[in-house]
């Protein structure tokens, strides 16, 4: 586990300090080059071959940073990690950064430049941060277990005896108890018993909700399912509970897909809208858009535009009521629309307003929310994210898939997220527009 710094400007404060310490000592390196000749080189470093304009120092500052931030040494006491040697492996990858950026520049780092600077940055970095330290202290992290058994056991010993740097115990229950969440920063579900499953969704529930960290000590099954464990709590693995759909990057990514692809789809698809609404138009009686109360990010409802492909009447009757694959209310060119998803085609204007994203859980009806929130456990964490006008769900089940099927789709989304896995989706989503297939 890694503790946060206590003080809020301690990254900023580290990453600055950082850029200055790396800049300036490339530069002193740099200029004693070019006033002496080294063992072994030809003579003095001519200057125009690594110049120090402000751009070019800018570049070393900013490879440091990165370096320093690949080798996770924010977030982390520094007797840390100087013990695993995380300042002189930051120090190695940023010379190897520097050498890739100065060659997509046309420009090469002197060997004897390099051998000279790395292993003083590695030095004069800590030296920095023995200061800063002083200056903003990491501070300490209060955990607390829940869960019975030996894993937990360890994991409060472990806090207890304060073998974790940064982090102590704030308390150990063997029951599951949410009442004592809030006395956290950290929270560690250490409980293989099937009673306390329920427990951990209501956890990760409350974990988007209040400011602390939630982690699983996994079992065998976890492991075997999830992917690797690179964290730990003493000797035991630890893995982080963590919306990555639900990050700043996540949204920023999908925001930039639904600008972008989202325009250029709705312009394409514009003379094929006007089309589908003539023929449902004249089709049968009734407008041919509707618009549906749904639920959005946050559970905050809005009005959503679709073709509509079912009689005008079609819940006069009923009321809300959801369809399956042989519904009779549906309309002759309806059933088409549906297998092709034409239907859904105006929710591109969503997609491109911001009420909706391309890529993330179908939004529902109110109605059949409230249903499915007093249902199933954990179905209010898709309201983490956007709705989508395609998801993990659409592309992997059927159309009559049960909505605690698909709500595993879902979160498998919302906790999984990579952009990689938004490629995914919208590939597999044109084959299954193609085969008619999908929910």
């Amino acid at each position: 586990m890694k503790p946060r710094g206590r003080r809020p400007g301690r990254g900023w404060l580290l990453a600055g300090g950082d850029a200055c310490v790396a800049a300036g000592l490339f530069a002193l390196v740099v200029v004693v080059r070019r006033l002496l000749s080294l063992p072994g080189t030809l003579g003095r470093l001519p200057a125009s071959n690594l110049p120090l304009e402000l751009p070019w120092l800018a570049l070393v500052a900013f490879a440091t940073v990165a370096a320093l931030w690949l080798a996770a040494t924010y977030d982390e006491p520094l007797a840390s990690v100087k013990e695993r040697g995380g300042l002189l492996v930051a120090a190695l990858v940023a010379g190897g950064l520097l050498v890739a950026a100065y060659f997509f520049a046309g420009r090469a780092v002197p060997r004897t430049v390099l051998l000279v600077y790395v292993p003083l940055l590695s030095f004069a970095l800590g030296g920095w941060r023995s200061f800063a330290e002083v200056l903003a202290p990491i501070g300490t992290r209060t955990v607390l277990v829940l869960g019975s058994g030996e894993d937990a056991r360890r994991a409060a010993e472990a806090l207890r005896s304060g073998q974790i740097t940064g982090h102590s115990l704030a308390g150990w229950s063997e029951g599951v108890s949410l009442e004592e969440v809030t006395a956290a920063q950290d929270v560690i579900f250490a409980s293989d018993r099937p009673e306390d499953r329920p427990r951990l969704v209501a956890l990760l529930e409350r974990s988007l909700e209040n400011d602390f960290d939630l982690w699983i000590l996994p079992g065998l099954a976890d492991i075997v399912s999830s992917r690797a464990v690179t964290k730990s709590l003493a000797d035991l693995p630890l893995t982080p509970v963590a919306t990555r759909g639900a990050s700043l990057f996540a949204f920023a990514w999908r925001r930039s897909l639904d600008i972008l692809l989202g325009t250029l789809l709705l312009l394409a698809a514009a003379p094929v809208l006007l089309a589908v609404t003539l023929v449902v138009a004249l089709g049968s009686r009734g407008a041919p858009w509707i618009r549906q109360r749904r639920v959005g990010r946050g559970g905050r409802e809005f009005l959503l535009w679709k073709v509509r492909t079912m009689r005008a009447d079609a819940e006069a009757q009923t009321g809300p009521t959801l369809s399956g694959p042989d519904d009779e209310r549906v309309t002759r060119t309806g059933v088409l629309l549906r297998r092709t998803r034409l239907d859904e085609l105006p929710q591109l204007l969503h997609v491109v307003g911001g009420s909706m994203s391309l890529i993330g859980p179908r939004p529902e009806r109110p109605e059949f929310v409230a249903t499915y929130e007093n249902e199933i456990p954990a179905y209010r964490l898709r309201h983490a994210l956007k709705p989508g006008l395609t998801g993990l769900a659409q592309v992997m089940g059927a159309y009559a898939t049960q909505p605690d099927v698909k709500l595993r789709y879902d979160l498998g989304y919302l906790f999984h997220w990579t952009p990689l896995l938004d490629v995914f989706i919208l590939l597999r989503t044109v084959v299954t527009v193609l085969k008619g297939s999908g929910i």
